[in-house]
């Protein structure tokens, strides 16, 4: 009798130990899942922010063919891990190549994205974004004569070493100024098109 008492005991220990394992189990899944959620969040909360920033910079683009094509310089730069993009106040970039004549170009700000194939959908090429009172200038050359535009916004692709804008520009030229409403310059063949609404006023010679 005693050990049918003992042995039925051992049995309602065993099922009380068991549902203390299931019970200590499901609290601890449920505290894992509670803070890996929680980490989750706080890491997609901090992607918001910047990871880091650099002042006064200083950089070089180098093309798809190992030359330096584009020198780049800041007042600060800070990279958006979220975006992968560089924000870069104050930029100005000034190109660099022996068969043709350099441009500079000036802006407020610029956000620049880089190529990359983990993104969806994924950059084919580098995007360089400038804003706030833009200006391009190339200065008279052996093949080529000044030229100075003025815009709002301008789209800068570094690869292809071609600037264009959907906005409102100001061209300025030894001949004299030309106000349109979009453009795109070709600075390879050193091709430059105005797309709509142009108004010319040529300057008068001596």
């Amino acid at each position: 009798m005693k050990a049918q008492i003992t042995i039925d005991r051992a049995r309602i220990w065993m099922a009380i130990a068991a549902v203390g394992v299931v019970a200590l189990g499901s609290f601890w899944l449920y505290d894992t899942v509670r803070r890996q959620g929680a980490d989750d969040y706080n890491r997609a909360s901090a992607r918001l922010e910047p990871d880091y920033y650099v002042e006064n910079f200083n950089f070089i683009k180098l093309s798809n063919n190992g030359k330096a094509n584009y020198h780049v310089t800041g007042k600060n730069l800070i990279h958006l891990p979220r975006t992968d993009q560089y924000d870069i106040k104050e930029p100005r970039i000034s190109s660099f190549d022996a068969q043709r004549t350099p441009i500079t170009i000036n802006a407020g700000r610029a956000v620049v994205e880089q190529k990359s194939e983990v993104l969806t959908p994924k950059r084919t090429e580098d995007v360089v974004h400038l804003y706030d009172q833009v200006t391009v200038e190339r200065p008279q050359g052996i093949n080529s004569s000044f030229m100075r535009v003025e815009t709002e916004y301008l789209q800068l692709l570094p690869d292809a070493d071609i600037v264009k804008t959907d906005q409102r520009i100001k061209l300025i030229t030894d001949n004299g100024e030309t106000l349109a409403t979009g453009m795109m310059a070709n600075n390879t063949n050193q091709e430059l098109r105005l797309l709509s609404k142009v108004h010319a006023r040529l300057s008068k010679h001596k």
